[in-house]
């Protein structure tokens, strides 16, 4: 029997096959192949056991958060508390692309924002690039009917800092899920973690999976790869004159040119000179 894990606590997957919740443990000798099943798997059930028998090929994987499966990542991130980030947005994005994922980016706390010029230069600086903004407020509603939209059926990953209301997004799409909610500490400049595991929360044909948040992510690409999986970059950096261009010091770099025109935001740009000097060198440079 073919199933998907929609949950995992204590060592116990569960499982939802058939209309029904299946709580079960998975076979052992996965850990002797050095796998091991994680929240989005398709999987087969061994139905006189009660046993994960089985994980199917995945369309994708994700190892923070860990989860199969998704097709769809929504980057959340709050105007205030936590405050708006190109940085990390950008970071996000490239963690998509590095993992074959389409992304969109939702702001939420439109309420508590007034700066609503700042709110279309953020939606310019991404629309440049192809990527889709919504501005949304948890509160009051605004926005959110375009969102549930989105998940219709798709496997959607929201990813986000802690406090940026991931799960109040989750709620507000669908009461009936009620999620925890953190709270936003202004001692420690970020929020409390409530979301503590991996869920996958069915809806309109799909799944929303609610995910811990965390402060910061380190994408571990060499320049290189950074210069292939940049939003933006990936489809430009094809035509480069040099095969390994990384788009700072190079002459006819299709990058460079789009930025010259207009066509990539000094923004964008500022944030990948960034991230780029976190990584290191795939092969040493002459």
């Amino acid at each position: 029997m073919k199933g998907r894990i929609v949950a995992l606590s204590c060592g116990i997957y569960s499982v939802e096959a058939d209309g029904k919740i299946f709580r079960v443990p998975a076979r052992g000798l996965f850990r002797n192949k050095s796998m091991k099943p994680i929240v989005g798997d398709s999987v087969e059930l061994d139905e006189k056991n009660l046993i994960i028998s089985d994980i199917c090929e995945r369309v994708s994987s994700l190892k923070r958060p860990p989860i199969a499966n998704i097709d769809q990542m929504l980057i959340v991130e709050s105007l205030v508390q936590p405050e708006f980030s190109y940085l990390l947005a950008f970071k996000y994005l490239t963690y998509a692309n590095m993992n074959g994922i389409k992304a969109k980016i939702i702001l939420t706390k439109s309420d508590k924002f007034e700066e609503k010029a700042q709110i279309e230069e953020i939606k310019r600086v991404f629309s440049q690039i192809g990527i889709d903004v919504y501005c949304i407020s948890n509160k009051t509603l605004e926005g959110l009917e375009e969102v549930r939209k989105l998940f219709a059926d798709h496997i959607t990953c929201l990813i986000g800092q802690t406090g940026v209301g991931k799960s109040s997004l989750i709620n507000a799409v669908d009461p009936n899920f009620d999620r925890a909610i953190g709270e936003y500490s202004q001692a420690l400049g970020r929020g409390k973690h409530q979301t503590k595991e991996v869920i996958l929360l069915p809806y309109q044909g799909g799944y929303i999976a609610d995910t811990p948040g965390f402060s910061s992510l380190d994408l571990n690409l060499f320049k290189e790869d950074l210069a292939k999986f940049y939003p933006g970059f990936e489809d430009r950096s094809l035509n480069c004159y040099f095969s390994n261009c990384l788009h700072i010091s190079e002459n006819r770099c299709v990058v460079k040119e789009a930025l010259a025109k207009g066509e990539i935001s000094q923004i964008a740009y500022d944030c990948y000179l960034k991230l780029s000097e976190e990584s290191i060198y795939k092969k040493e440079r002459f």
